[in-house]
């Protein structure tokens, strides 16, 4: 039996939640490459800002970026100074507040489970949303969402210890009240601060779930006492002073645009329309959760059960409830509504709806805690083997990715997307998948750990199944984002990309990647990079923003003065590439200069096309 008394006291159980969440996520943080394209935008706005000391307006090449707020840039400029250089372009230091925020969301569970249950179930909870497949892989993509959770948890747990605290008091009655750590004033400052960031980072997304939470339970119970403490006036004023100023630079840096584009033309649309063909019915993230939980799904659907039989108990029953009915029911105000809006929402991804996932950890840890005990309120047989079955319909589907004929069936579909080309295509991306060793442990190591978590929960062994199920998490998570995925450069199409240049020695002067480039030394380096029909934001980024990103006729070539040796960066399977290649070709055989080609095929999983990126450097004399 794990002794959960003992680790889930004192500073320890923050010390297991911070090392869990580090060996699930750091693998990712420095293996996986930069990803199209949310990821890339978010980090190549970033070094804009570094690059010109201006901290308010958001850029994205030579553009404006009036989508999200500014809190995610400011957290990622500041990750970098401390940690690199943002010319080296080290994707690790930019995730650096993702995985902070992940660990915070973890921490901040634990924290609200405390109180609303026990310190044991608390650290199950913590424990079961940290090996989540979603949030440990949010916390290695450097964009908003595992800060904004992170900052949201927070936020909720000041909520529950007020809560808690307002009902201890009123059952004290004359007698002292009970005395804490962080005061009630402290605890609104906290939350304020929490709320501010979360404003910062994603706009109105943290006050929609706080506010739904709140609005809901008040409805539900009519009592409000425990909301006073939140109009403690340096609270709000706190809240005003982060999170006001920077809009009102903005609105006025930007002549008012900001508002007007992150409103009407990136949150708007996704409110009344698939947008960026997202689209998606009612329904998809309830059929995506077993996925998105997984292994913690395990222990969701007894959550859920026992949460539900909890909040609304049968008026005839005489069974004595072990906890107060508020616990459970802020939970399900935590859950329920947000979860509605997103449903409702006809864009739809993955991660929108991992705000109310601490919620649902809370609900698997207090089940799993009153599994592991024998607990007379212990959820009913039939959620455990419910949620079995999810668990493993979705080993099914990790343990086929990991699988090394998983992966060649899917590049052979992909494959043949290029037509005559395919036998070619094909063969290249194998030998590509060979060298750097296709190993079959994780497949395996991952089948030996999902059987496990089977006997245990079988035979009712929910401590081992618990042990089991971390297993599970640590292998196939680590496998995918430290083995599998980062070697997938069939699929990566920048990766592609920045070979097709290095074959051609053709890294912008003055780039992370030219800089590297030690075989390329002797050859000079083109002043930037001209991009056409390729215009993906993380070559961007990768380029340290020298590339010009041109449309088909702009295959003039510059003069030896203007750039010596000018490189291309072509995609020949859009038309309007073909047609480019071909006019670059001939106006340098007409300049009498010699070109240099560098070639890969790769299937884009941004927009699942077929690319040929084909790199063209022209040199300054003929071939001859």
């Amino acid at each position: 039996m794990l002794n959960l008394d003992t680790l889930s006291k004192g500073i320890r159980p923050y010390i297991l939640i911070a090392l869990l969440m580090s060996v699930l996520s750091l693998p990712g943080v420095f293996s996986m490459p930069v990803m199209d394209r949310d990821e890339a935008r978010f980090t190549q706005a970033s070094s804009q800002m570094l690059e010109t000391g201006d901290y308010v307006v958001i850029r994205f090449h030579d553009g404006l970026r009036n989508k999200k707020p500014v809190g995610i840039h400011w957290l990622q400029s500041a990750s970098v100074a401390t940690l690199s250089d943002v010319d080296d372009r080290e994707i690790w230091a930019f995730r650096v507040p993702s995985f902070l925020g992940a660990i915070m969301a973890a921490m901040a569970t634990f924290w609200a489970g405390t109180v609303l249950f026990s310190n044991r179930a608390a650290l199950l909870s913590s424990v079961l949303l940290g090996s989540t497949l979603l949030l440990s892989s949010e916390a290695h993509i450097a964009k908003t969402d595992a800060a904004m959770v992170g900052f949201i948890c927070l936020s909720m747990a000041c909520l529950a210890h007020l809560r808690k605290r307002t009902d201890e008091a009123r059952k004290a009655k004359k007698s002292a009240p009970p005395q804490y750590f962080i005061g009630n004033k402290s605890l609104a400052i906290i939350f304020w601060f929490a709320l501010a960031w979360g404003v910062l980072i994603k706009g109105p997304v943290a006050p929609m779930v706080v506010g739904l939470a709140m609005l809901g339970l008040a409805i539900w119970e009519r009592k409000y006492e425990w909301m006073k403490p939140l109009i403690f006036w340096p609270g709000p004023l706190l809240f005003v002073w982060l999170a006001l100023p920077w809009f009102i630079a903005v609105q006025i840096a930007t002549d008012g645009v900001f508002l007007n584009e992150s409103v009407n033309v990136d949150l708007g649309p996704k409110l009344v329309s698939g947008a960026e063909g997202h689209s998606a019915p009612p329904g998809t993230h309830l059929a995506l959760l077993p996925l998105m939980m997984w292994p913690s799904i395990l222990f969701v659907i007894p959550g859920l059960a026992l949460v539900f039989s909890q909040a609304f108990p049968q008026k005839s029953t005489t069974k004595t409830k072990s906890l107060d009915h508020s616990s459970w029911k802020f939970l399900l105000a935590w859950l329920i509504p947000t979860w509605i809006v997103f449903e409702a929402m006809p864009t739809k991804l993955a991660h929108y709806p991992m705000p109310t996932y601490p919620a649902l950890a809370l609900m698997a840890g207090i089940a799993l805690d009153y599994m592991m005990t024998n607990h007379k309120d212990a959820p009913p047989t039939w959620s455990r083997w419910v949620s079995i079955a999810l668990f493993g319909l979705s080993s099914v589907l990790i343990i086929a990715i990991l699988s090394p004929w998983g992966m060649e069936a899917f590049r052979a579909e992909a494959a043949g997307d290029f037509g005559k080309e395919e036998l070619r295509v094909m063969s290249l991306w194998n030998a590509d998948w060979q060298a750097v060793g296709a190993p079959i442990w994780p497949f395996l190591l991952t089948i030996a750990a999902v059987i496990t978590v089977f006997v245990f929960s079988f035979l009712r062994k929910f401590d081992a199944a618990l042990i089991a199920l971390i297993g599970c998490a640590l292998i196939a998570g680590v496998s995918l984002r430290a083995v599998v995925l980062p070697n997938q450069t069939w699929i990566i199409a920048t990766d592609a990309a920045m070979a097709a240049l290095d074959g051609v020695c053709g890294y912008p002067d003055g780039s992370a990647a030219n800089k590297k480039a030690a075989h390329c030394n002797d050859v000079t380096a083109p002043k930037t990079v001209r991009a056409i029909t390729y215009a993906e934001p993380s070559f961007v980024y990768s380029l340290n923003g020298k590339i010009e990103l041109l449309h088909k006729e702009d295959v003039t070539l510059p003069s030896i003065e203007e750039d010596a040796r000018p490189v291309w960066l072509i995609n020949t399977l859009i038309p309007n590439g073909k047609i480019a290649f071909k006019n670059l070709i001939q106006n340098a055989a007409n300049a009498k200069r010699c070109v240099k080609l560098s070639r890969k095929f790769v299937k884009n999983y941004s927009n699942n096309d077929a690319s040929e990126l084909v790199a063209v450097a022209i040199e300054p004399e003929s071939c001859s």
